[in-house]
């Protein structure tokens, strides 16, 4: 069984979520409603726990990031592992990738992370 994990967290005008799993037809759906932020807000999608992605996980991805973009926001990912980086380059989405910052890392707002499974 696929399962992909979610989890989100708020910091400053961002919110950063982590996905984990591997992120495919039997596991996106939902996922674009998951990944939003507020209006205006900046939306960090931290790959560098998802095992796996296909065309399905990245037309997800693109549909949260043209909605991010429709709200005045921003949506970017980091630190995909080698082969999700793969599949961006290979699909000229490569520029999607942003620089993790480390402070992204702590919780200094102390806010609880929000956590789903999506399974097929």
């Amino acid at each position: 069984m696929d399962m992909l994990s979610v989890t989100s967290r708020d910091f400053g005008d961002s919110r950063i979520f982590t996905l984990s799993g591997e992120l495919d037809a039997s596991t996106c759906q939902g996922l674009v409603e998951q990944l939003q932020g507020p209006p205006g807000s900046s939306v960090i999608i931290d790959l560098s726990e998802l095992t796996f992605m296909d065309s399905s996980g990245l037309g997800a991805i693109h549909l949260a990031r043209r909605l991010a973009v429709k709200d005045g926001g921003a949506l970017v990912v980091c630190r995909p592992q080698p082969i999700v980086e793969r599949v961006l380059q290979l699909t000229g989405l490569d520029t999607w990738i942003a620089d993790w910052n480390p402070a992204w890392s702590d919780q200094p707002e102390g806010r609880a992370s929000r956590q789903s499974a999506l399974r097929s």
